[in-house]
């Protein structure tokens, strides 16, 4: 139950492209709720998480903010296979990405502050890092957080000299104290900002600290996490966060703002089941599809969002891209992939070759490590110790 004589800290969970649903989440606290974000203690992150942690006690504005989600997203739809085209380097895409955005000073402003998940390889514990001497340190830290094995490269990045991956391998919602963290999740489950579902009836699981139940809907979102939908449906998540945390605000009382209540009548708050299992309901309360469509409601509720969000979605693609996005041309660019895709990925190759030349010695150094740390425990599990 929220004391308000607490100081109440936030953790934003690992959700890889879903990390708009964080920023709708935390507008509706800095709207609804300034009070909880000012005076919280400590911010912790792992992955999306993470990057929305840090970019948020930066103060970036959430036009930048958006720019960048949906820059990233349109990215990774740009080639057939989406994130898994070779040309597609979302490391790379991160690093850049941190590296224009961030300010000069914000290892300085976040140390203390936020807490980035990181998951150690050499034993596979989990590393809450808090204290930061540079930028650079900074977003070494982040990349490691969003290094999820096999899908984001093989050889592991590195931070101060230590090799680390995704922290949601160890723990995806980071916290120090349950008692007084609030947790922040786009996956229908049990934690307190995310979407619920009114059924009893879906099985329960917890993964590395991240609550999940097990419906289609989270099936969905899974997918979308690793492999981004079109931007309107990614922007969507924007609206879905900001609901959940209003709902949170509400049953727990903090709300401070003019009752603007969101809730329907009985006739409509009895909606099928099938419709909260494909997500047409927040809690009980707004059906999404109707908030999601009505420009009038968010123009209401968050003008800022609905501007941000607007703004974030109109189509920048030059005359020469859309011709690219006419299906004739997608089909015969699907016909002509298993030509085209060897190629690409010969070019992709070579280019990542000449980007890893400064770091190959340190690379090859440690993938022999790694070789040999794994024949060593295959060794041990096939050949046992004779006594």
């Amino acid at each position: 139950m929220y004391d308000p004589e607490r100081r109440w800290s936030l953790s934003f969970a690992g959700c890889g492209f879903l990390g708009f649903y964080h920023v709708g989440a935390t507008l509706c606290l800095s709207e609804r709720a300034p009070h909880l974000l000012r005076d919280a203690r400590t911010f912790f992150g792992c992955s999306a998480g993470a990057l929305h942690a840090v970019t948020f006690v930066c103060s970036l504005p959430l036009g930048r903010i958006m720019e960048i989600l949906m820059d990233l997203v349109r990215k990774a739809r740009s080639r057939n296979i989406s994130t898994l085209h070779p040309f597609f380097n979302i490391n790379k895409c991160i690093r850049d990405g941190l590296q224009e955005s961030l300010p000069d000073n914000v290892h300085q402003v976040i140390s203390g502050k936020v807490y980035i998940s990181l998951t150690r390889v050499s034993d596979g514990e989990n590393v809450l890092v808090s204290e930061f001497h540079s930028k650079d340190e900074v977003v070494d830290a982040l990349v490691c957080s969003c290094f999820i094995p096999l899908f984001s490269g093989l050889i592991p990045p590195s931070f101060r000299g230590e090799r680390y991956v995704d922290g949601g391998v160890s723990d995806n919602v980071p916290v120090l104290d349950a008692k007084t963290t609030i947790t922040v999740s786009p996956f229908y489950g049990e934690h307190d900002i995310c979407p619920k579902v009114k059924s009893t009836n879906f099985f329960h699981v917890n993964i590395t600290n991240l609550s999940l139940r097990l419906c289609t809907r989270n099936l969905q979102l899974l997918t979308r996490a690793l492999f981004p939908s079109d931007v309107k449906v990614m922007g969507e998540l924007c609206y879905q966060g900001y609901l959940d945390a209003f709902r949170f605000l509400e049953e727990n009382g903090i709300y401070n703002g003019p009752q603007r209540s969101l809730s329907l009548s009985l006739e409509e708050m009895a909606a099928p089941e099938a419709c909260l299992e494909n997500g047409k309901l927040v809690g009980d309360k707004v059906p999404v599809s109707l908030c999601f469509t009505d420009e009038n409601i968010w123009e209401t509720l968050s003008p800022e969002l609905s501007t941000a969000l607007s703004e974030a979605i109109k189509d920048r693609e030059g005359y020469l891209s859309k011709v690219c996005n006419l299906l004739p041309v997608r089909i015969l660019s699907y016909i002509m992939l298993p030509c085209s895709l060897p190629v690409e990925s010969a070019i992709a190759a070579v280019h990542r070759l000449v980007t890893w030349l400064p770091d190959i010695q340190d690379d090859i150094q440690w993938l022999q490590w790694a070789t040999s740390q794994v024949c060593a425990r295959m060794t041990m599990c096939l050949l046992p110790s004779t006594r």
